[in-house]
């Protein structure tokens, strides 16, 4: 998708058609293979997303990283404020120009992927508390930022320039450790945490409602939604969750932790702990490779026609998808 660019925590896909099935590649993984490559960093890469000029990798002392057309480079040593703080967190606007990133002590901040310009918003509202998970939605210029710590505290703002009007903060009621966020282009919002619950919210984070998942029995680490039929969850023991609005269905993908997941209306890929990549295809899920790099992985994003699928991780490790 060219000018749809996706994030592990945010699918730029219309309703209506997210019931497209999945193109993906064939089983044989249309013969490719995911490589190491360098980056100029050994900082841990929490998350990825894909620009409309190239893929970001955000991490560890507030790095940002760019890849254009052959190679990373760091677009940001510091973070946003220059102070340092780790960034665990990135989304994209839905014209990909600007990258946001949220993390460590109120860590909060813009990168305008065209200009090259940063906008420092951290401790929004005076809070230092440490962002677990950021959402955008929206164009550059006016997107509407999504927020929540670890806590669950979720706070919303609306950008208007340089200044961003903040909506009084919400609490999503959950008692254990927020892990992820993903928020639908018509701001269905979903959560997961660390005791196998999703909460959802249909009004745009002013109220929120847990709807799963009983029985789970495993930590959650991801969410991607399409619409708010088509929401998926990643989790320990190698499992993946769907949600269709009403009922949850449970697939077994591997053994291991599934670190993170990325989908859009055609494609999905998941990485476990172990660094072994899969991909939903017409016939299911199906395993393209396993590197084992020595470091675990963290985020990933898919890729377009002009810039390839990547995994990030620890130590500042990423691997591409060569053809």
């Amino acid at each position: 998708m060219v000018d749809s660019p996706v994030s592990r925590r945010r699918f730029l896909t219309s309703v209506g058609l997210a019931s497209v099935p999945f193109a993906g590649c064939s089983a044989s993984g249309s013969e490719s293979e995911w490589v190491p490559v360098e980056t100029p960093t050994d900082a841990t890469l929490a998350d990825v997303v894909t620009a409309s000029t190239g893929t970001f990798a955000v991490g560890e002392d507030g790095v940002v990283l760019r890849r254009d057309s052959e190679s990373w480079s760091v677009a940001l040593e510091d973070g946003p404020a220059g102070a340092q703080n780790g960034l665990v967190s990135a989304d994209v606007t839905s014209n990909g120009r600007v990258v946001w990133a949220a993390g460590d002590s109120g860590a909060l901040g813009a990168y305008d992927t065209v200009d090259e310009t940063v906008l420092d918003v951290s401790a929004p509202e005076g809070r230092t508390s440490s962002w677990e998970a950021i959402a955008v939605t929206g164009l550059a210029g006016s997107e509407r930022l999504f927020l929540v710590d670890s806590s669950g505290a979720f706070l919303r703002g609306c950008r208007n320039g340089a200044d961003v009007a903040w909506r009084e903060p919400t609490e999503l009621g959950t008692g254990t450790s927020v892990t992820a966020m993903a928020v639908t282009p018509l701001e269905y919002g979903y959560v997961c945490d660390t005791s196998g619950d999703v909460y959802e919210s249909a009004d745009a984070g002013e109220t929120w409602t847990r709807i799963g998942i009983d029985g789970a029995s495993v930590n959650f680490h991801d969410v991607s939604a399409v619409d708010s039929g088509h929401v998926d969850v990643a989790g320990g023991d190698g499992v993946v969750y769907r949600y269709d609005g009403g009922e949850w269905s449970r697939t077994v993908i591997g053994e291991d932790p599934i670190r993170a997941i990325a989908r859009d209306r055609y494609d999905a890929l998941v990485v476990d702990s172990l660094g072994r990549i899969s991909e939903r295809t017409f016939d299911g899920w199906v395993e393209l490779d396993r590197v084992d790099t020595g470091n675990e992985p963290l985020g990933i994003a898919l890729g377009t026609p002009r810039t390839p699928q990547v995994v990030v991780g620890e130590s500042g490790m990423v691997l591409e998808r060569r053809y």
